[in-house]
């Protein structure tokens, strides 16, 4: 259980909370099939790499076997230093949806909350690319009266996030008016008195 979820499960009734897709691993993937692929052609074409910039028929000498392990291992941990990083980020960041409000919380060292009452949110909106449709995740912009756009992105099902919000947001400004509609009346009732 995250930290907002154990906070917030004690005091009030969590609507809903947002899921964080690991497609973020995805971009690591892609980064290490690419790197890893350029690494294997210098390898595999190092003799002629050598004759084209040194202009000599002699044997190889900068682009060894040890030069390219070495390389290789760099470029792996160089990999797994990003993989570590996505993770960290992927982990860091939570979304919970109460009765009155959105919390968001972000960060490892330093972290940073983001309460956005209710009945301040004006627009919500959900970004997908073509990756993210077929992926099913998407990007959340929470537009409020009081701030800034704020942005989530790697949400898990971010469209039934967004409408679950909005039908909050609905319930909110429902009973919101109901009272204002009742104090109108009990202030009528009693001029009439």
């Amino acid at each position: 259980m995250k930290t907002l979820e154990r906070k917030y499960s004690k005091s009030e009734r969590i609507i809903a909370k947002a899921k964080f897709s690991s497609s973020v691993y995805l971009k690591t993937v892609i980064f290490a099939l690419i790197l890893g692929g350029a690494i294997a052609a210098v390898w595999i074409f190092k003799d002629v790499i050598e004759r084209v910039f040194t202009k000599s028929e002699g044997p190889a000498t900068v682009l060894t076997d040890d030069l390219m392990r070495w390389v290789l291992l760099g470029a792996g941990l160089l990999v797994l230093l990003c993989f570590l990083i996505q993770s960290i980020c992927l982990y860091s960041k939570e979304l919970i949806v109460t009765e009155d409000k959105v919390v968001m919380r972000t960060g490892v060292l330093s972290v940073k909350n983001t309460t956005i009452p209710i009945n301040e949110i004006v627009i919500i909106e959900t970004n997908q690319n073509l990756i993210q449709r077929i992926l099913n995740t998407g990007t959340v912009v929470i537009v409020s009266d009081a701030e800034q756009p704020y942005k989530v992105k790697g949400v898990r099902a971010a469209d039934r996030l967004t409408r679950r919000i909005m039908r909050q947001v609905a319930t909110v400004k429902r009973e919101s008016e109901a009272k204002k509609v009742q104090l109108q009346l009990a202030s009528y009732v009693s001029r009439k008195r």
